[in-house]
């Protein structure tokens, strides 16, 4: 029966766009249903507002309208307040915007006298370091200038003592042999801690150092080369004179009769001693002076060393990072020396991104000349020079850091320095200004050909990736 009908309304189905007839009945009958019900809806709305029509006819109408006036002006007067309020409570606003804008610039003009001031504080804290480091070795100076005159009246005393033990008759200017006490002894500062027994002796020895303090001894007769001996030299002086005296008392054995002309000896001898202590003074003099000269170039030496060691050491690490294109990468430079750091090697280490800390020999071919390039790199930075030739330094490195390499030499050259590189890889050569390429023109004789380009004239690929990089602005 479905197919008999599907055949008979075929043509219809196709007209109205449904697949058979019965899909079109069952839509036709929803619809009717819709239909009805709409009706009926309306029907029922229809009815009540007829209602309602009849009961407001017998209602009284009028004192509603005068009610809803009434109403109506109440609530524009509540309108007109409103109004005056909002525009009392807009110029609030405007007042408070403007004073906010004021703080906001207050704060603004704040942070940057914050800025300054943090800028002096940090200036004054390293100026602070610095002085705390000199008073640090000021300190040590002192403490050792006060052990050596420690040790130097100590040493006094048992001079004094021996001279008084073995009858030695000293000039005086203050004082006599009575105001030397024996019963003291010498003491030596080796070290900061001290028994009760030991602090006890140390108050009773400078007790005696005071005391002693007071006798001046006459230096008048001693001759004036003596007088500025100092160290060593006094060791020296004192064992000459023992040698001298050894042999005047080997002499004066030996003699048997009194020499006649040993006066005019002695005239001899003493003309070649006082031309000897003449010639003895002005060695004296030269030595000292010699020794001057060579703590200053010492110190200069140690300073010019340090300020390039600090520089290089600091500026090193940055340079890494740059060379790298990682901020995790680290170098540093340490001395073996600290004290005297030019008489020994220096030290340099360095983590590659990504990998922990090894030592450089087992960095790879590529890493050892990143380093070795941030290491070079941080030394011209000290005191750069017109400009750098580098010889193949790409032919240890893969594309990824000939590329990091060429980049950071790019953006120095444009601030830094001019740059001349030997390179056989396109990749590293690709960035520069101009080539200068040398090949053989065959012939006769073979010579060689020299042949530039100007690459200004050709667009920058790394420029454009860098333009491509940065964030575009839409005003």
């Amino acid at each position: 029966m479905n197919t008999f009908e599907d055949e008979v309304f075929a043509d219809f189905c196709v007209q109205i766009g449904v697949e058979n007839i019965r899909q079109y009945e069952e839509k036709e009958l929803q619809a009717q249903q819709e239909r009805a019900k709409k009706r009926l809806e309306f029907e029922n709305q229809r009815n009540k507002l007829a209602n309602q029509l009849e009961f407001e006819e017998f209602k009284n109408t009028e004192g509603e309208v005068h009610k809803w006036e009434k109403e109506v002006d109440n609530d524009k007067e509540e309108y007109e307040k409103s109004k005056t309020a909002e525009e009392n409570q807009r110029k609030l606003i405007e007042e408070e915007m403007a004073k906010t804008e004021d703080l906001k610039n207050l704060k603004i003009a704040q942070k940057m006298d914050m800025g300054k001031v943090e800028e002096s504080m940090n200036e004054t804290k390293k100026k602070l370091t610095s002085v705390q480091k000199e008073i640090a070795v000021v300190q040590k100076q002192v403490n050792v200038y006060e052990v050596k005159v420690e040790q130097k009246r100590s040493d006094r005393h048992g001079i004094l003592k021996t001279c008084k033990m073995d009858d030695v008759t000293l000039p005086f200017v203050n004082g006599n042999m009575d105001d030397i006490d024996q019963e003291g002894g010498s003491f030596q500062l080796d070290g900061d801690s001290e028994t009760p027994t030991e602090q006890s002796s140390s108050l009773s020895s400078r007790q005696i150092y005071d005391r002693e303090a007071q006798i001046q001894i006459d230096f008048g007769s001693l001759p004036d080369r003596m007088r500025d001996l100092d160290g060593d030299d006094v060791k020296i002086e004192v064992e000459r004179m023992k040698k001298e005296i050894s042999d005047m008392q080997v002499h004066l054995h030996r003699v048997q009769a009194p020499n006649m002309r040993a006066v005019e000896r002695l005239d001899g001898v003493q003309n070649r001693f006082h031309e000897t202590n003449e010639e003895f003074e002005n060695a004296r003099k030269r030595a000292k002076k010699a020794k001057m000269a060579f703590e200053k170039i010492k110190k200069d030496r140690n300073d010019r060393f340090m300020n390039c060691f600090e520089h290089v050491s600091t500026r090193i690490d940055d340079i890494y990072k740059a060379l790298a294109k990682n901020q995790s990468a680290q170098a540093f430079l340490g001395p073996e020396n600290p004290e005297e750091p030019y008489l020994d090697g220096i030290n340099y280490n360095c983590v590659a991104p990504g990998k922990r800390f090894q030592p450089m020999s087992n960095l790879s071919g590529g890493e050892k000349t990143v380093a070795a390039l941030a290491l070079l790199f941080a030394i011209h930075s000290f005191q750069p020079a017109p400009f750098f030739v580098l010889d193949e330094i790409d032919a240890a490195l893969d594309n990824t850091n000939i590329g990091k390499v060429a980049s950071f030499i790019r953006e120095q050259t444009e601030t830094q320095f001019q740059c001349i590189v030997i390179s056989l890889k396109e990749e590293f050569y690709g960035h520069a200004d101009a080539l200068v390429g040398i090949c053989p023109d065959p012939g006769d004789c073979t010579i060689s050909r020299v042949i530039t380009i100007d690459l200004t004239e050709y667009p920058d690929p790394m420029l454009q990736a860098r333009r491509e990089d940065e964030p575009h602005v839409v005003r």
